[in-house]
């Protein structure tokens, strides 16, 4: 029986090697009011030349690249075993010329981890050395093969016989080019944000480097926004793994677009590949496994949504242009809600060369699948005839069940050549924006209403070598105003917003019920003037949408109507109040009496302001790279509305990279549901930076506050409950890694810096790894006014913790003394296995006036590097096989006894809650492995003890009213 690898979470949190919300990269910079108004440090550009050889990074090092230098690579260097890399965003490194064992690369090894976390307006760039990034003349664009490119290792599964193997691309002789393992959850940091250009050189005849090289990379690991340009063999290869990603492009390759091997098992999305007129092969070549042992275990299956393949054009004179698709040697997996086209040559050929056990095998068998994705333009071969190569495709290619079409997606523009006409969105209310495959019930997935790789806003501006070299079209920018009215978005309407127009909300504005709104990125809304009922405000309704993709270099903004977004001395950098905010709603569960309540800053008599319900999983859409300025109009006395409100917001709804500036009241608030976030920052507002009510359970991370020097409260208030049902259910439970929260300074004269946290009405969760400080107030009040079901006991009972975070300059309340404003708080607080210090943690610069010197990024091998804690582990649903196990039931660990790390596995025949816990030998609770309801299945989680002594623990699965209990044995 086939079984795929997926995941019940947690795949949301990256695995990075610091406390804070910041690491070497300050992703606020750019996109910012905080940037815009000239309070964040401008970033710096690379004036010097640093020549990088292979011994430099040795293993254990951290090493730390910079975006003042311009990084030489002489040869092979390789991040060794144990050692980290830090590239900071917009860092160039260039490879130095030379073929064979020569050709300059960097490769990670196993075990070795990069962090290059670059920013769309401000890339990582690896190159050649002869290329001016600056100058997009001074190389021909499409010149290939200049230098190696980037391989990537780890630990994760391949199929190989032994289990390991050398990565192509390094000589066999290379032990460090070793791949491969059995930890499918291997980390090997973040790569985002990263173009690669002009490489691909030669290490043998017809044998080049790939411009992305991925051998055993786990899923543990980070990709995304990641560009493989005029490589001369492959943009992109896996070699097993189960690594995932987004956003990636394969520009101009010389061989294949997107090629995997030996067993890859991830999720893709967002995948895009564009060839040249002249040259390059498939777009996608997929082999399962080696030819010598094709039924080789794991089995390999990518599940892909959202990609866009063009080829070298349906009249082009490449003559390698035979198959947009090889699939062969026991490939499977899905292709869906993607358009495929522009191409002289078959769609797809699916080899049965190896039968029973080939890539045909597993299409007949239901494991092979392309569904709900457009075809067009292949010359002469079309789905009545021959997009298939063989029957058995081509048959199932006009089965219509399978929902593929031939159709012109009416993309806006193709071009291949420097003449600024590439614009691969589909035509709003066109074909793309119908028929689409239901999404899989997994977080890793955007719930996006369009097939292919674009929607409203074009990803791949300005930060690839498609935008520098003048292939992709300029964006536009805003020139026409137009008004906006509550009765202009009705129930049932898809709408578009666009960069060539402003906005001016009219009062309050619904996305109705069933409605859907498009923002193009570099939009500009402005809210009109208005108080009270009166106060402009965007509200996404229960059951409407939003999908508002901004970028970094042209985010969506929302502001007031006297705000010139071009001049930052217009209106004072601090002013507050000038219009509503942004609303959304959803149908998520709250633990409000009845499941459902009218949202705070609507009026109680407006239907459309109701949230809640019992849909966990709904989906509100996207916002993403959105700057919301200068709200919070009151709409009663001392009654104003949030920068943006989340109300019963499901977690198929994605939000990041939000920023809240100078808000009149909160900057983000949660009322219950379940979404997740990434990347927010809650900057002057008038009351708390971040705010939870009502049962919110979603994970948070990167998150950012810093206050007023004269106003604003707490940075984090959190309520579990309403007043008058604080037990009510579901219980708050919000995970929250990776915060910096600023006060207004240890000394400033602001009366509202009480408590930097407020707990309280039985609010639980977890802060960890995070960085708290620059306040003139205590740091925590857990409130026990409502015991026994406050957040007190929650604390008392281990639902609510501190792990592992940097506290500095409460201005004398102390971690020796009063951090913690009651005695329970402030002894978990110096409790040493909670891991909390008070520490400098050596920011770069805390500022909060026009003065350019905020930078909260701590300082390199600091103490924000140092003492983390573990980050949640996955849960991973081992058998979907659409049949149910038949009996609930824990089984043995593995290894057992074990040192560290051992795996847990255990079958439910029917949903429920399910709570795994670990407890000592005398009972008492260590850790909660699960508390989530989950399907009926079969499933595996990897648990860490290496805090913890050797001894003889417990772990307990709780099924609803089902209990099995088993013992294990560490031994360290």
């Amino acid at each position: 029986m086939f079984s795929t690898n997926t995941y019940a979470g947690d795949e949301f949190f990256e695995k990075v090697d610091y406390r804070g919300a910041f690491g070497a990269t300050d992703w606020a910079s750019g996109w910012t009011a905080l940037y815009h108004y000239g309070v964040l440090a401008e970033p710096t550009t690379g004036t010097n030349d640093v020549i990088v050889n292979d011994d430099d990074i040795q293993p254990g090092d951290v090493v730390y690249w910079t975006a003042d230098n311009v990084y030489h690579l002489n040869g092979r260097v390789f991040v060794e075993e144990g050692a980290v890399l830090h590239i900071e965003a917009g860092t160039v490194i260039k490879g130095m010329p030379g073929q064979g064992e020569n050709a300059s690369a960097l490769i990670v090894a196993r075990g070795g981890k990069i962090y290059a976390e670059g920013t769309a307006d401000r890339p990582i760039i690896f190159t050649a050395e002869s290329d001016d990034v600056n100058n997009p003349v001074d190389i021909s664009y499409d010149t290939k093969g200049l230098w190696g490119g980037v391989i990537i290792l780890g630990k994760a599964t391949i199929n190989r016989p032994g289990g390991e193997y050398n990565i192509e691309g390094i000589p066999t002789t290379e032990p460090r080019g070793l791949y491969g393992g059995n930890d499918d959850d291997d980390n090997s940091g973040v790569f985002r944000y990263v173009s690669i250009r002009h490489g691909g050189a030669e290490i043998g005849e017809g044998n080049e480097i790939n411009g992305l090289t991925m051998g055993g990379v786990g899923r543990g690991t980070v990709i995304e926004y990641v560009e493989v340009f005029a490589n001369k063999d492959d943009g992109f290869e896996w070699f097993g793994g189960t690594v995932n990603a987004k956003h990636l492009i394969a520009a101009f390759c010389g061989d294949d677009g997107f090629d995997m091997d030996e067993g890859y098992r991830g999720k893709l999305q967002f995948l895009f590949a564009i060839q040249h007129p002249e040259f390059g092969n498939r777009c996608a070549e997929h082999d399962g496994a080696p030819k010598s042992a094709v039924n080789s275990e794991p089995k390999a299956f990518a599940t892909i949504f959202n990609a866009t393949y063009l080829g070298s054009g349906k009249n082009a004179n490449n003559p390698d242009n035979d198959e947009m698709f090889k699939l062969r040697e026991n490939w499977g997996g899905i292709y869906a809600n993607s358009i495929f086209g522009d191409y002289n040559g078959y769609g797809v050929d699916v080899s049965d060369a190896y039968s029973p056990d080939d890539s045909k095998d597993r299409l007949l068998n239901g494991e092979l699948k392309f569904l709900n994705n457009i075809w067009f333009d292949f010359n002469g071969y079309t789905m009545a005839d021959s997009i298939g190569k063989q029957d058995y495709i081509q048959n199932y290619l006009q089965n219509a069940v399978n929902g593929n079409e031939e159709v012109n997606p009416q993309l806006n523009g193709i071009s291949r050549v420097q003449d600024g006409q590439l614009d691969p969105r589909p035509a709003f209310n066109g074909p793309a924006y119908q028929n689409l495959a239901q999404y899989p019930n997994d977080e890793f997935f955007e719930k996006v209403d369009y097939r292919g790789a674009f929607g409203a806003t074009d990803w791949a501006s300005g930060w690839t070598a498609l935008y520098h070299y003048g292939v992709l079209a300029e964006p536009t920018t805003g020139t026409n105003d137009v008004i906006v009215n509550d009765d202009d978005i009705q129930p049932g309407e898809v709408v578009y917003w666009t960069a060539d127009n402003v906005y001016h909300l009219n009062g309050r504005v619904f996305v109705e019920e069933g409605a859907v709104l498009h923002i193009e990125a570099g939009t500009v809304i402005k809210g009109m003037p208005g108080q009270g009922e009166n106060a402009s405000a965007l509200i996404v309704a229960r059951g409407g949408k939003i999908y508002a993709e901004g970028t970094a270099d042209r985010p969506i903004i929302f502001t007031a109507e006297s705000d010139d977004v071009n001049n930052p001395v217009d209106i004072s950098y601090d002013t507050k109040g000038l219009w509503g905010g942004v609303i959304i709603l959803g149908k998520a569960t709250i633990n409000r009496p009845g499941g459902e309540y009218n949202i705070e800053g609507i009026p109680t008599t407006e239907p459309r302001g109701l949230y809640g319900g019992n849909d966990d999983d709904d989906n509100s859409g996207v916002f993403r790279y959105v700057s919301i300025r200068h709200g919070g109009a009151e709409i009663g006395e001392g009654n104003e509305i949030n920068g943006l409100t989340m109300g019963g917001v499901g977690r198929g709804t994605v939000i990041e990279y939000v920023e809240v500036f100078a808000n009149k009241d909160d900057g983000f608030e949660w009322f219950g549901g379940t979404v997740n976030a990434k990347h927010l920052i809650a900057a002057f507002c008038g009351d708390d930076g971040f705010d939870m009510d009502e049962g919110y359970r979603g994970k948070l991370q990167f998150l950012f506050a810093i206050q007023h020097p004269e106003f604003g409260n707490r940075c984090a208030e959190h309520d579990g409950a309403p007043k008058s049902a604080v037990n009510s259910e579901p219980k708050a439970f919000a995970t929250i890694f990776n915060a910096t929260y600023l006060g207004s300074g240890k000394n400033a004269n602001n009366p509202d810096n009480d408590e930097m946290f407020k707990l309280r009405e039985n609010w639980g969760g977890i802060y960890a790894n995070s960085i708290f400080g620059d306040y003139n107030g205590y740091g925590i009040d857990v409130s026990d006014a409502y015991s026994p079901d406050d957040s007190k006991d929650r604390l008392l009972n281990g639902e609510l913790k501190f792990l592992n975070n940097i506290w500095f300059d409460f201005n004398g309340y102390t971690m020796a003394d009063s951090i913690g404003k009651q005695d329970y708080i402030q002894n978990y607080l110096q409790n040493a296995a909670n891991g909390n210090e008070e520490v400098n943690p050596q920011l770069n610069g805390i500022s909060r006036v026009q003065d350019g010197q905020l930078d909260p990024r701590p300082a390199f091998n600091g103490p924000a590097y140092q003492n983390l804690a573990q980050y949640p582990t996955a849960i991973r649903v081992i058998n979907n096989t659409f049949s149910i196990p038949d009996n609930f039931a824990l089984k043995q660990n593995y290894p057992n006894p074990f040192n560290a790390t051992t795996v847990i596995h255990f079958d439910l025949n029917k949903a429920g809650n399910v709570k795994l816990v670990v407890y000592d030998q005398l009972g008492r609770k260590i850790t909660t492995l699960v508390n989530k309801t989950l399907s009926a299945g079969s499933y595996q989680i990897q648990w860490n003890a290496n805090n913890l002594a050797s001894g003889v623990y417990y772990y307990q699965l709780q099924l609803n009213d089902r209990v099995e209990t088993r013992k294990m044995i560490l031994n360290k």
